[in-house]
């Protein structure tokens, strides 16, 4: 006997989601290990410092490479339909698309950066009247990420609110160890604030403080610490400026604006030294730890080892 079509369809529901048609993230079972990925190296080295012994962290991005350019292979979607959990930064940092990605593999997508204020964030018009330009000319340049800047963990406050984020994921999913990631996530807390509070004094004292960057990653980390980012040399990763941007930046080292230029590495810096050169001002490398090893206290040393090049560039 024919079935009705409205019986049909039902019948065919029943039968994908008995097959796992269905999107719904798999749950912790009783005795399995919880088992977090990461999108990125400073995501997986704050979960590691909270997992401890309790639970397994990954990076879902193979060491070394680019999470601009990252696009899935078949062994990275096993890996990740092995886990429970999958950490991204959000804010559009991460190029590919994400709930697909979680909902295919059935894991619960975790949005590290969604429970941060607006009111906190830096937008891309507060960065532009943050870099005190006034030559007449707007930025028409296209910014290769969202309406805010993502780069939140390079700022302690960021990377806290970040860690409260990836704590409170991993205590829902794991309740049996909440505790003990409420514990860690508190020590790793304390370490970042004692981080904070040995650098602040330090850095009030810079006569200079004011630098141009390779690429627009460390607003957060100039606001926390009282510095001025007053120019970008790549708007764009690994793309050189256009002549109009170059310009605007000679511009500003002409007038005196600019203390020091940061380039980062893994990104072309070609530009950034011709610029350099040009201007007579000191160079240096800061890290936005957007490729490289994550481990408990990665992201911690490279915080200290930013501040201390900020320190060793501006300082007298």
């Amino acid at each position: 006997m024919k079935l009705p079509k409205v019986s049909l369809i039902t019948a065919i529901a029943v039968i994908l989601a008995a097959c796992g048609g269905g999107n719904e993230a798999r749950t912790l079972q009783p005795g399995e290990t919880l088992r977090v990925m990461a999108s990125t190296p400073h995501l997986a080295s704050l979960a590691m410092a909270i997992a401890g012994d309790d639970a397994k962290v990954e990076m879902l991005i193979a060491e070394g490479s680019s999470p601009h350019a990252w696009q899935p292979s078949i062994s990275d979607r096993r890996r990740l339909q092995a886990s429970h959990l999958l950490l991204i930064n959000g804010l559009e940092l991460e190029p590919w698309d994400a709930p697909k990605l979680a909902g295919d593999a059935k894991v619960k997508l975790i949005d590290c950066s969604a429970g941060i204020e607006e009111s906190w964030l830096l937008t891309s018009e507060e960065e532009d009247e943050h870099e005190d330009h006034d030559h007449g000319h707007a930025h028409e340049h296209e910014h290769e990420h969202g309406e805010h800047n993502p780069h939140v963990w390079l700022s302690v406050d960021g990377a806290i609110k970040q860690a409260e984020a990836i704590a409170k994921a991993m205590g829902d999913a794991d309740s049996s160890h909440a505790a003990e990631y409420t514990k860690r996530v508190t020590v790793l807390k304390e370490s970042l604030l004692a981080l904070h509070a040995e650098y602040e004094p330090k850095l009030k004292q810079l006569k200079k403080r004011r630098f141009v960057s390779n690429h627009d990653a460390f607003p957060y980390l100039a606001r926390e610490f009282g510095l001025t980012q007053v120019g970008v040399i790549q708007r764009t990763p690994g793309s050189n400026p256009t002549i109009a941007e170059r310009r605007e930046i000679e511009t500003i080292l002409k007038e005196g604006k600019a203390d020091a230029i940061f380039m980062e590495p893994g990104f072309d810096d070609a530009a950034s030294r011709a610029i350099a050169e040009s201007s007579g001002l000191p160079l240096a490398v800061l890290d936005p730890f957007g490729v490289g090893k994550p481990a408990p206290d990665a992201l911690q040393a490279v915080l200290r080892k930013n501040l201390e090049t900020v320190l060793k560039t501006l300082g007298d």
